[in-house]
């Protein structure tokens, strides 16, 4: 299982993590898309696509906020839209 709760994406440019902004689901990845908060990143040139397969992303499956997500540790449909 892969939960990108305990991940850290860090910048190759500036050097600072960067922040979960956006996800999206491509076949059968869910697609995590992270960029610095900062003025000196140029978000089209150090964003970071963190691709994760659906069936192993615990996030998605697990967390009760997230839509899709189990409730009280039941396993949710892995990020799919109700």
């Amino acid at each position: 299982m892969i939960n990108i709760r305990v991940i850290s994406i860090k910048c190759g440019h500036c050097g600072t993590y960067q922040t979960l902004t956006s996800f999206s689901r491509r076949d059968e990845w869910n697609v995590y898309t992270y960029e610095c908060e900062n003025d000196r990143c140029d978000p089209e040139v150090t964003r970071t696509l963190l691709e994760v397969p659906r069936e192993l992303d615990e996030f998605a499956r697990r967390d009760p906020q997230w839509r899709g997500g189990g409730r009280h540790g039941a396993q949710g449909t892995g990020g799919e839209e109700p």
